[in-house]
């Protein structure tokens, strides 16, 4: 994964599913291979606020086609 990749949130079994399942988003970063943070491409309801971007592990995402 590189920066500017798009990409979308697909790991169902993280605790953070719930909100960011489905979602996608642009890389901004990464690293060292292990996390990267995102810039979602619409924001993302979590708990009583929106996300714009969030770091996660590399493996809760897959790049989109």
């Amino acid at each position: 994964m590189k920066v500017g990749d798009v990409v979308i949130f697909s790991d169902l079994e993280s605790v953070y599913a719930k909100w960011f399942y489905g979602q996608i988003g642009i890389v901004k970063s990464c690293g060292r291979g292990s996390h990267c943070r995102v810039t979602w491409m619409q924001p993302v309801k979590y708990f009583n606020s929106f996300a714009t971007f969030s770091d996660f592990p590399v493996k809760n995402f897959e790049i989109s086609k």
